[in-house]
């Protein structure tokens, strides 16, 4: 998708106080990302969202002094965001970093994502530190074929 389209459906957003950024760089998206930057920013609890060209962060923070950066870290006390790296040419996302300090909030953003994911992409968890987290996802989304 071209950078003009996904900034138009971006645009709505970022009128509504959300915060959607591309690097400039960035000058197509595959239209899965962009799905899931849609799905992502439609949760309530979500604010801002980086998108690069091979990552896609988001959360209800940003790192102080990094206005542009999501804060997506594990354990942090009041973040809630995902961050995800992605590859078109290879088909897969991977959950990169998942963070929630209220429950229920992870699983909406891993719904969020795997809901605009085409049937010929995989999910990946490379390291799972989640005490049993990624496992029931895996068992909810049985019909996407996991990569672990």
């Amino acid at each position: 998708m071209k950078r003009k389209e996904f900034e138009n459906l971006f645009a709505t957003f970022n009128e509504n106080g959300k915060q959607i950024w591309v690097i400039t760089r960035v000058k197509e998206l595959p239209k899965p990302i962009v799905n899931m930057a849609l799905n992502l920013a439609a949760l309530d609890f979500i604010k801002f969202i980086n998108i690069n060209d091979e990552a896609l962060a988001t959360s209800n923070e940003n790192y102080p002094k990094r206005p542009k950066v999501p804060i997506t870290n594990m354990n942090h006390e009041t973040a809630i965001g995902v961050q995800i790296l992605y590859s078109p040419v290879h088909k897969y996302i991977n959950f990169y970093d998942i963070n929630s300090p209220i429950k229920g909030n992870g699983n909406k953003m891993v719904d969020a994502i795997l809901r605009a994911l085409p049937k010929d992409w995989h999910p990946s968890v490379v390291m799972d530190w989640s005490n049993g987290f990624w496992e029931k996802m895996k068992e909810k989304y049985a019909n996407i074929e996991w990569i672990m």
